[in-house]
């Protein structure tokens, strides 16, 4: 049957019962879906209204988690108070492939030859963010150029998305979903954890074949902490103190290098991963 794409809300209604459907087994746990949008769409307003309180109630879905995918472009047009134009992505086409200058240079040029559907104040769209922020709590904002300049997956494409906690930057495609595989140190028992980490991703369960791959071809580790306020009291430093900051740079520091000083050993024993061939960290950039 032939029809025609009604806009982003109706998809999302369908995304939010998918939401409720699936969980952990026995009610344990209910699905949750992160869904990012970039502040271009044609139905940005609609977008940040959804999980409001108030107006109907056949367009709220408040059960997913929203986010926007913010270009610097939009950020310098609300600093000059400038128009910002709205697209359809089907009438804009690979807006969401590109970012920095690339992305800059085919939305104007988009703009030029007017493909958008509305052009508004920059900070009309600015003003309806925060206001949503306000009385929801989101939608939550990452910034794609800056997400996508720091990737060591440039080699790979470009990064759409994050995730529900906007705490990983991987790059995801139809045959590979990203995965991120996450240990937490804590501060006053010291562990050591990369090493686990990559034996997790090979012995792992994996619920889609896609997730297997991504995976498998990237190794992405993600290495955080706990306790760094119980090691900040047992120092007898104030949480707002500069020595506080200081040390909070050295402890991430010295996770950040001892990881990668951990990863090369086992590059150097088992082979580098897939896809490391012709990323930044590979041509010396880190």
């Amino acid at each position: 049957m032939n029809g025609y794409f009604n806009g982003i809300v109706p998809m999302l209604r369908a995304y939010d019962a998918t939401a409720r459907y699936v969980d952990q087994g026995g009610n344990k746990h209910p699905g949750a879906f992160a869904i990012y949008l970039e502040p271009w769409h044609a139905d940005i307003f609609e977008f940040l209204d959804l999980r409001k309180n108030h107006g109907k109630e056949e367009v709220s879905v408040r059960d997913l988690f929203y986010a926007l995918w913010v270009s610097d472009l939009f950020m310098k047009r609300v600093e000059a108070n400038e128009q910002w134009s709205l697209f359809c992505p089907n009438e804009a086409p690979g807006l969401h492939e590109v970012y920095g200058t690339k992305f800059e240079a085919l939305y104007e040029h988009y703009e030029k030859e007017g493909r958008a559907r509305k052009s508004i104040p920059a900070q009309k769209l600015w003003y309806a963010v925060l206001e949503a922020q306000i009385e929801t709590g989101g939608p939550f904002i990452v910034y794609k150029d800056h997400a996508n300049n720091k990737s060591n997956q440039k080699n790979l494409g470009t990064i759409k998305s994050s995730n529900l906690c906007t705490k990983i930057l991987e790059y995801s495609s139809l045959d590979k979903t990203a995965v991120c595989n996450l240990a937490s140190l804590a501060l006053p028992s010291f562990i050591v954890v990369t090493y686990n980490l990559n034996k997790i991703i090979d012995v792992n369960y994996y619920p889609i074949p896609e997730a297997r791959r991504s995976n498998m071809h990237h190794h992405p580790i993600g290495v955080g902490v706990q306790g760094l306020a119980d090691a900040f009291m047992a120092l007898h430093m104030s949480l707002d103190s500069q020595e506080a900051k200081e040390l909070n740079i050295k402890v991430f520091e010295t996770i950040y290098h001892a990881t990668l000083e951990a990863s090369s050993e086992i590059a150097e024993r088992e082979g580098p991963y897939e896809t490391w061939m012709g990323s930044p960290a590979q041509q010396g950039q880190l």
